[in-house]
């Protein structure tokens, strides 16, 4: 394989652009000089984001593929483009069926980008995937301390959910933690199988906060935009009273971060084929949200719950992304400065 540079000025098509993340890639890319296309399946959303990115109108154009599963969906979407970033993704903790809803939609949408690029996509020299570090984070019975690492696979939940038999219950996020594995399984048998011409990588990001681009205009409008960081926001709110639990995939990331992680990705082909990155900076309990939230809203220390100040509670093992931080250059903002961002664009509305 021949390792070719993407440099700004390049054009690059992003899948899910409408999304928390998706959106927020769209806006580094346009920032570093890159000529974007999305992908969308109406036009209600691409409107606002055109609106707010008026400044960059003759480098940001958008496509509507429809069903993104369809084969052939993306034929057209990648036949002028020299990269790919791939953002899109099913996401739902309450399906009807956790293998039609969830996983089949997550892998088959991949696949559908992965194989129309391998066709069409005649100039694309790279494409990066968005995964989860609930690719990467397991259920561990050994008490002693782990650091999970890129080299770690979550098996567990994605098998659980694969043998699932129809009439049985179901958890929600154990299926959501399974499609996102298993479309990642799916990205690295594909290019062992296909040997495309294109070089690829997977990020790996942690629930992730950061402000919500375009604000939402009415409360409406922002629970239909679903985002992780509105996990953070039941705190602000004072509907989230639970302030101990905490699992290994506990960890939190700025939407800023994570997009610049795929623009580096992108740029650095040569050295990220291959690769999966985890992006994500440190462990976080509800106490630690909430001890941050009233000191940086004192006005509402009567909403947000206290809990048992400077008591946070840990599962002992955590998540190695120092190879993202070495490899990409990137330096994790801090959460007090994350959840400012988060809840500044979208206080109006809660």
């Amino acid at each position: 394989m021949t390792f070719q540079t993407v440099q700004p000025g390049s054009h690059v098509l992003v899948t899910g652009s409408t999304g928390y993340i998706g959106v927020h890639v769209v806006k580094r890319l346009l920032e570093a000089g890159y000529r974007v296309t999305g992908t969308a399946r109406s036009q209600d959303k691409t409107t606002k984001i055109q609106n707010e990115f008026k400044d960059y109108q003759d480098k940001l154009n958008f496509v509507y593929t429809g069903d993104l599963e369809k084969e052939g969906a993306f034929d057209e979407a990648v036949k002028d483009v020299d990269a790919i970033a791939h953002v899109a993704s099913p996401v739902t903790f309450s399906p009807k069926h956790p293998i039609k809803d969830v996983v089949n939609p997550a892998i088959n949408g991949t696949i559908s980008l992965l194989q129309s690029a391998h066709k069409y996509g005649k100039k694309v020299k790279h494409v990066v995937v968005t995964s989860s570090v609930v690719s990467v984070v397991h259920k561990r019975t050994d008490p002693t301390p782990y650091v999970f690492t890129e080299k770690d696979w979550n098996d567990e939940d994605m098998n659980a959910v694969l043998n699932w038999k129809e009439g049985t219950p179901f958890d929600g996020f154990q299926t959501y933690k399974a499609s996102k594995n298993a479309a990642e399984r799916a990205v690295w048998k594909f290019q062992k199988e296909n040997s495309p011409a294109f070089t690829i990588n997977t990020v790996l990001p942690g629930l992730t906060l950061g402000a919500y681009i375009p604000k939402p205009t009415n409360s409406k409008e922002f629970a239909a935009s679903f985002g992780s960081a509105s996990l953070f926001l039941q705190y602000y709110t004072g509907t989230g009273r639970d302030m101990t639990h905490v699992t290994d995939d506990s960890v939190y990331i700025g939407v800023e971060d994570v997009a610049l992680a795929h623009v580096r990705a992108i740029e650095k082909g040569y050295e990220t084929n291959g690769e999966r990155f985890l992006v994500v900076g440190k462990q976080y309990s509800g106490q630690v949200i909430v001890d941050i939230l009233r000191k940086n809203y004192p006005e509402r220390k009567d909403i947000i719950v206290e809990g048992n100040p400077g008591q946070y509670a840990s599962t002992g093992n955590s998540v190695d992304a120092s190879k993202t931080t070495r490899v990409l250059g990137i330096k994790y903002q801090d959460l007090g400065t994350l959840l400012d961002q988060t809840i500044e664009s979208v206080k109006h509305v809660l």
